[in-house]
C-alpha cells in the first residue's frame, strides 16, 4: 500500500476547520490550542505541496480550489473507511473498552442527556462516552458526514434541506422566548414591531450564527433595536430571559422544564428538527447501547416538548436484546 502523505489526526483537524472556518472553534472543538491547529494545516500542506486555505489577517480561513477538492476526496475517504469497518463480524467480541465521541447541542445534553449519563456509564463500565457539547455551527452537518463524530443528537431547522445522514426524530418550536412579564397585559403573539423593541440577546456578534438569527427575525419583520448581550452560551441566554432581562430565539426543548411556566413563546419562528446520527459501520452492541440510550434520553422523557414524534427508539428493543445475553 501506499505511503500516505497525511495523519488521521491532520485529517481530523482539516476537516473540523473546513466546516467552522474557524482556528478558535476548531482549537475549541477539538481541545488543543489554536498554535496547534495551524501548525497541523502548515504540516499537512507541505506534505501534501499545496495551499489547501486561504489565510489572511482578521479574516476567515477559505478552501483554496486544492483544499476544496481534497476535502470531497476526504468525504469518500471517510465513506470508504466506514465500509470497511462494517466487514467487522456483529457478533465477534469487543476487545477492550468502546469509546466513542459524540456531538449533543448544549441544550439537549443538560437537559436530558447528561441526568440519565451516570446511570447508563455505571452500567456499561466498558464503554466511554466523549461529549462535545458546544453549541452547533453551522457547518455542523458537514462536520458529522465527515466522519468526526460517531453519534450526533442536535437540532436543525425544519426548513433546511434533509440529510440522508441524519435521522429526523421529532419536532419543536421555534421562535422568540421571553419571560411572561415583559408582554404582561399584551396579546400573544407579539406584533413584530412591538417585539423589535425588546431587549434581545443575541449569538456572538459578527458571527454566522448572528447573521442567521438577524436573517429570520427579518423574515418575520423583526429588527431588533436593543442589544443587552451576546453569548454562545444557550444556558446563559436561559438565564437571561428567566431574569426577564432578555428575549432569545430559541427552541423551547433549550428550555429546562423549570423555566417553561414563566419563559414562553412570544412570536413563533422556524419549528426545529431533532436529528440523530450514527456513523456508518458501528456494528458493535456497543454502538447499539449508545444509540439507544440517547434516543431515550429524549423520546422516553415526559419533560421533552416534541410537536411530533417521527421515530420512536428502535434501538432500544435491540439493546434490550443485548443486555439479556
Amino acid at each position: 500500500m501506499p505511503s500516505l502523505p497525511f495523519t488521521l489526526r491532520q485529517l481530523e483537524v482539516f476537516a473540523h476547520l473546513a466546516a467552522s472556518g474557524s482556528f478558535r472553534a476548531t482549537a475549541d472543538e477539538l481541545g488543543i490550542s489554536q498554535a496547534s491547529v495551524s501548525n497541523q494545516i502548515k504540516t499537512l500542506e507541505e506534505q501534501l505541496g499545496c495551499r489547501l486555505f486561504h489565510r489572511k489577517p482578521g479574516q476567515r480561513p477559505i478552501l483554496t480550489a486544492d483544499g476544496q477538492a481534497f476535502h470531497d476526496d476526504l468525504t469518500a475517504f471517510d465513506s470508504a473507511a466506514s465500509k470497511l469497518a462494517a466487514h467487522r463480524r456483529s457478533g465477534t467480541p469487543e476487545a477492550g473498552p468502546a469509546r466513542y465521541r459524540l456531538l449533543v447541542g448544549q441544550g439537549n445534553f443538560d437537559n436530558y442527556v447528561r441526568p440519565k449519563l451516570d446511570g447508563f456509564l455505571a452500567g456499561h463500565p466498558m464503554i466511554d462516552l466523549e461529549f462535545n457539547t458546544q453549541p452547533p455551527t453551522p457547518g455542523v452537518a458537514g462536520m458529522i458526514q465527515a466522519g468526526q463524530y460517531d453519534f450526533a443528537l442536535i437540532n436543525r431547522r425544519c426548513d433546511l434541506p434533509a440529510e440522508p445522514h441524519l435521522e429526523k426524530l421529532a419536532r419543536v418550536r421555534g421562535g422568540v422566548f421571553g419571560h411572561r412579564r415583559l408582554v404582561e397585559g399584551q396579546t400573544l403573539p407579539l406584533d413584530p414591531a412591538r417585539v423589535s423593541e425588546l431587549p434581545f440577546v443575541l449569538p456572538p456578534a459578527g458571527s454566522k450564527q448572528e447573521r442567521e438569527t438577524l436573517l429570520s427575525f427579518a423574515d418575520r419583520g423583526v429588527h431588533p433595536g436593543k442589544v443587552v448581550g451576546h453569548t454562545q452560551y444557550y444556558d446563559v441566554m436561559a438565564a437571561m430571559l428567566e431574569r426577564g432581562v432578555a428575549v432569545a430565539s430559541l427552541t423551547d426543548a433549550i428550555l429546562p422544564p423549570s423555566m417553561r411556566e414563566n419563559v414562553i413563546l412570544i412570536l413563533p419562528l422556524v419549528d426545529w428538527d431533532l436529528e440523530f446520527y450514527r456513523k456508518p459501520g458501528l456494528t458493535a452492541p456497543s454502538a447499539d447501547l449508545t444509540a439507544a440510550f440517547l434516543k431515550s434520553c429524549v423520546l422516553d422523557n415526559s419533560d421533552y416538548p416534541a410537536l411530533r414524534i417521527y421515530s420512536r427508539n428502535t434501538d432500544r428493543q435491540k439493546s434490550r436484546l443485548i443486555e439479556a445475553e
